[in-house]
């Protein structure tokens, strides 16, 4: 007798959701380091570009 057709449904929906959590917690601390590297170059060219015009 042929076994009996097996549900991969749960194991698939347990591994989207942890597959979604692990994705939303990574991106979200990439998000933050791409704010602070932002945050940096912004502040390092205004930095530039006020001792390139003599601080005017």
């Amino acid at each position: 007798m042929p076994a009996p057709p097996k549900s991969y449904l749960p194991s698939f929906a347990a591994f989207m959701a942890a597959g979604f959590t692990y994705t939303y917690i990574v991106a979200s601390q990439e998000g933050a380091a791409v704010d602070g590297a932002r945050t940096r170059w912004q502040q390092q060219h205004a930095s530039a570009r006020n001792v390139l015009s003599g601080g005017m």
